[in-house]
């Protein structure tokens, strides 16, 4: 609840901020500012729950080819039911994940008054993830052992492919989309949806 209670802050203050309509006619050389919220999974997550927010910055170097600045937030908090001498147990299971990322970006499509486009992206960038859980392993099919309050830190490079939908009225877009992101070899798929300005 209190981080649907910031996102609707964050989407406020964006809306009420008055910038220069871009014309409608090119992009070349605009500035689209986004922020969007949605969902994570995480392969190494004991289950599917996780929740994720996006910065973006993203800068025309023509009609169709961009750049983009990312800032990634993601995290999961959930659970898993094992065996301990024969009786369920609910291990624990908390994951954050940072990152930032630079690269390239082209629109595969868009229609005649650049309102709606279909975009492809490709980023690297430098990542770091922090797991707190409960460890499990089992010993034979009724029992386990289980190491309470285990924590593990790594960092290093972070992939990521995305594709999305831009959509767009006067200067402001709503934007469908879904990264990809290998780190610490580790999979992550991001769906989620984003509000925007160009300026």
């Amino acid at each position: 609840m209190r981080k649907l209670r910031m996102l609707f802050i964050v989407l406020t203050l964006l809306c009420s901020i008055e910038v220069p309509a871009q014309d409608a006619e090119y992009k070349d050389g605009a500035f689209l500012w986004s922020i969007g919220a949605g969902y994570e999974w995480m392969s190494d997550a004991y289950s599917s729950q996780g929740f994720a927010m996006d910065v973006r910055a993203r800068f025309y170097l023509s009609e169709r080819l961009f750049g983009e600045l990312m800032g990634h937030w993601g995290t999961h908090d959930g659970h898993k039911e094992v065996l301990q001498n024969g009786r369920p147990f609910m291990a624990a299971d908390h994951r954050n994940v940072l990152v930032g990322a630079v690269g390239p970006g082209y629109d595969l499509w868009q229609n005649s008054d650049r309102s709606l486009d279909v975009y492809v992206k490709g980023l690297v960038g430098y990542g770091s993830r922090k797991n707190e859980y409960d460890d499990y392993e089992p010993v034979d099919a009724t029992d386990g052992k289980v190491t309470l309050g285990r924590e593990k830190v790594s960092s290093g490079l972070a992939f990521v492919v995305g594709v999305g939908v831009d959509t767009r009225y006067k200067r402001y877009t709503l934007s469908p989309s879904v990264d990809v992101f290998l780190l610490c070899g580790e999979w992550h798929f991001a769906p989620m949806l984003s509000v925007g300005f160009y300026y």
